[in-house]
């Protein structure tokens, strides 16, 4: 593995929520709720957390330069590190996210999973489906305890795989075990399937892309905090303006690939 930068060892304790302080960016235990959102289309995944009583911290998309250099340092860790070993790891993933991954016949955002099996942190979520990945040695994913001087979370094991990565996806029947992992609402798994992490889904070539403050993304974040429903115009300037952050993301990540 590459030496890690300062800043990009922050960017990663960052996204596993190893952080202190008040900062309302750099402060966020939880900042992956909305970093894992911006991934997603439309408003799909920031009303389904907001459904979940989750936060949607504004100060995240408040500062675009900023949230677009912690990306660039996290992007670049996926593209120092490769796995030493073959893993099969876990994650309760929420059911629509599984069902835009399997559409989209690739991983959708950074995905969080577990070594040691399905974890109970993650069974805070309404309709679960259970996945096994497979990842070969030399996948770009990032063991958090062999990347990180210090792991401060080392009863989740995590490997991290990112964003834009092939994946192949077989349904399992549901064993006796699996049946007893229920969501937030006390239901079992919808399904059980192994997934398959290959290659990069399509790389970019593309120009960067100018991105400006999403001040309707905002007042979107703080109207479904509230429990309300955002502004129609907001809701379109939102969608319009994280298309463009998509594009500017997939184009970083392809660099970093490309560098590695």
């Amino acid at each position: 593995m590459k030496t890690l930068s300062e800043n990009e060892k922050k960017a990663l304790r960052y996204y596993i929520g190893d952080v202190f302080g008040n900062d309302t960016f750099y402060g966020d235990k939880k900042a992956y709720i909305v970093i894992n959102s911006l991934f997603f289309p439309d408003i799909f995944s920031e009303s389904a957390r907001a459904a979940e009583g989750k936060y949607l911290n504004t100060a995240i998309i408040e500062d675009v330069p900023r949230l677009l250099g912690f990306f660039e340092d996290l992007f670049s860790v996926f593209g120092k590190v490769r796995l030493k070993n073959d893993y099969t790891t876990y994650r309760v993933e929420r059911m629509a996210d599984f069902e835009l991954c399997h559409r989209y016949g690739r991983t959708i955002s950074m995905t969080s999973t577990a070594i040691s099996g399905f974890l109970d942190s993650y069974r805070d979520r309404r309709g679960i489906a259970l996945m096994k990945f497979r990842l070969a040695e030399g996948n770009h994913c990032i063991n958090v305890a062999e990347t990180l001087d210090y792991y401060a979370k080392p009863e989740e094991t995590e490997i991290l795989i990112p964003p834009f990565m092939e994946m192949k996806i077989r349904e399992n029947s549901l064993a006796d075990s699996e049946r007893r992992i229920t969501d937030c609402d006390g239901n079992p798994p919808v399904i059980s399937v192994d997934a398959e992490i290959g290659g990069i889904c399509g790389m970019s070539d593309g120009q960067d892309v100018e991105l400006y403050r999403c001040n309707a993304g905002i007042r979107l974040y703080k109207a479904l905090n509230e429990g309300n429903t955002p502004d129609s115009d907001d809701i379109a300037e939102y969608i319009l303006w994280k298309k463009l952050f998509q594009k500017q993301l997939k184009k970083m990540f392809s660099e970093k690939m490309t560098a590695s």
